[in-house]
């Protein structure tokens, strides 16, 4: 159901905003988020992200209160840190698109492991996640003339990781995956052939939610949009509900878009969320990360600076905040937390909490419990 106000006013309230406040409260929605201030726990949960200081890219983590436990020097820009079971302390550093390199490292400390390098001829595409126990690792990866999607499969032998399996996707350009209850994989294919950062096939891209079993490799479901100039690049999983959340970015911009955000679950077709309503077009056709956290929906979108709350049950808008560069996003059992590009780290309490650090973090944040 649409959100019941108009562009117009929409823009009329942002327009209004003090700089302080930064929070636009929909006059749809009758309550706020009600977040529960969970701030000793979210003190002491560790997030990390990539993030550049210095013209140098690192892999940097610190908690709500600005506290730097440790930073990796990275060879190149970073792009996500996917993080293991919390007790097993494993994590990975993928490096952003057309990435070379993925670094391995003990999340509490920072301790390097190992670093792996793509097949020849291949590149990552910047997002990774560990099975459940951590004996695998699996990484969205292309063929760089052709954009052909494939599932890196690495394998702990012994001490060392290695490439076990590559899984081909049936189709271009894949970007973020989950590890999913019941041996299930799901892949963003975001259907776009590149080479660098141009793009080729804009008037024939194919996106899709594929779904693999994750012991195999064999192709469990595949899903895709009404919409085939909305790349799906970014997911996130709501357990309490078994549903898949699909942030897009739109391809067209002469085309109005009715929504950037869909969900799955179970044999049904992809799901708009309040489809045609008057807010999208603030988004700049442009959703950087989203996140499941206790019953909310949370999307960023640095091109439009904005930040977005949802309801996952009754799937409508509850807080639109203007937030430059904001893109990152991380949730824990507490809260959920987000950057900026301009140092940001931002947590949701009775207030939303800002603070400032001296790092232009990236894309993406995860967050580890301590």
């Amino acid at each position: 159901m649409a959100t019941e106000f108009t562009r117009r006013q929409a823009l009329l309230q942002l327009l209004g905003l003090s700089a302080a406040a930064g929070c636009l409260n929909l006059p749809s929605v009758a309550k706020g988020l009600h977040l529960t201030d969970e701030l000793s726990e979210a003190n002491s949960a560790l997030l990390i992200g990539c993030a550049k200081q210095a013209n140098k890219h690192y892999v940097a983590a610190m908690n709500m209160q600005g506290d730097l436990r440790y930073q990796i020097a990275l060879p190149a820009r970073g792009h996500h840190v996917a993080l293991a079971n919390a007790k097993l302390g494993l994590a990975a550093c993928v490096a952003r698109r057309h990435g070379q390199y993925i670094v391995l490292f003990a999340a509490e400390t920072g301790q390097v492991i190992q670093q792996l390098s793509p097949p020849i001829n291949m590149h990552f595409y910047g997002h990774a996640a560990f099975s459940e126990d951590a004996s695998q690792l699996y990484v969205t990866a292309g063929v760089s003339a052709t954009s052909e999607g494939v599932v890196l499969v690495y394998r702990k032998l012994g001490t060392q990781w290695q490439l076990s399996e590559q899984w081909p996707l049936g189709g271009l350009g894949p970007h973020q995956l989950l590890v999913l209850p019941q041996q299930r994989l799901a892949i963003a294919v975001g259907g776009i052939h590149t080479q660098g950062r141009e793009k080729h096939n804009l008037e024939t891209m194919q996106p899709a939610l594929v779904y693999l079993d994750s012991r195999s490799g064999k192709l469990l479901q595949r899903r895709e949009l009404s919409n085939p100039q909305l790349s799906i690049r970014h997911l996130s999983y709501s357990k309490a509900s078994d549903t898949l959340w699909l942030a897009c970015q739109g391809q067209n911009p002469e085309q109005d878009i009715a929504s950037l955000i869909y969900s799955h679950k179970g044999n049904e077709q992809c799901q708009a969320l309040e489809p045609e309503a008057d807010y999208w077009p603030l988004f700049n056709q442009y959703i950087g990360s989203v996140v499941s956290s206790n019953g909310k929906l949370i999307a960023s979108s640095p091109r439009g600076a904005k930040l977005a709350v949802w309801s996952e049950q009754t799937r409508e808008l509850e807080q639109l905040m203007q937030i430059d560069d904001v893109c990152g996003l991380a949730a824990d059992q507490h809260s959920w937390f987000a950057s900026t590009g301009h140092g940001q780290l931002i947590q949701p309490a009775n207030q939303l909490l800002r603070k400032q650090t001296q790092w232009q973090w990236d894309n993406h944040l995860s967050v580890l419990p301590l």
